[in-house]
């Protein structure tokens, strides 16, 4: 996983080492892991009800300015409010508090337009030369460090290591969902590491005829 730090470590060189006006939004999701499922009731029945945890931010900004930094990747957890009125023409300023913290990306419109964000936790990574070129997506996964780990099989295809379930995935992605079983896996390149087994090897899904 990558080494992710506190916004508040990385609010100087976020202030001062990037040309805010000349970068630009990437990548945006705001996802969360509740969802509607049947929930039993003490009289033995069932009904709907909702269940899971807060909706976070993934966003990726391409960078302009730094010669070594190409894309800033920011994890906002348990987003309580936000604001997508102007995407383009960005600036950057951070305003912390005790319990939340709040990213304004065009506090200087002209016009008026806005986009910030408020979050419980700002998580921060700067990624390099890899997020270069028009393929990379570090998709929509937010990364969780109990995330179920899948082995690399080769280039395209990984294998999850609860379900055992292999699929197509692009490389780059180090976070996606199974989707057999839907559990959260994290690529790793050690097959060993996910106590899986390789797809050509005897009794394994691949050599029952599995693409």
């Amino acid at each position: 996983m990558k080494s992710y730090v506190s916004i508040r470590e990385a609010v100087p060189q976020l202030t001062n080492a990037f040309k805010w006006f000349d970068s630009f939004i990437r990548e945006m999701y705001f996802t969360s892991e509740r969802c509607l499922s049947e929930i039993k009731t003490p009289a033995g029945g069932t009904t709907i009800g909702g269940a899971g945890h807060a909706l976070n931010l993934r966003m990726v900004v391409a960078a302009a300015g730094n010669p070594s930094i190409f894309g800033i990747e920011f994890l906002c957890l348990s987003v309580e409010a936000f604001s997508l009125q102007r995407l383009v023409e960005l600036s950057f300023d951070c305003t912390l508090e005790r319990d939340s913290v709040r990213l304004d990306f065009c506090s200087a419109a002209s016009d008026g337009g806005s986009c910030w964000v408020i979050a419980k936790e700002v998580q921060v990574v700067f990624l390099g030369k890899e997020y270069l070129g028009p393929l990379l997506r570090l998709g929509h996964e937010a990364p969780r460090e109990d995330a179920t780990n899948a082995a690399k099989i080769d280039e395209c295809w990984r294998q999850c290591g609860n379900c055992s379930n292999a699929w197509i995935e692009k490389s780059e992605i180090e976070f996606a969902r199974c989707p057999e079983c839907g559990m959260l896996t994290r690529l790793v390149e050690n097959l060993t590491r996910c106590g899986v087994v390789p797809l050509d090897s005897p009794g394994s899904i691949g050599s029952q005829g599995n693409p």
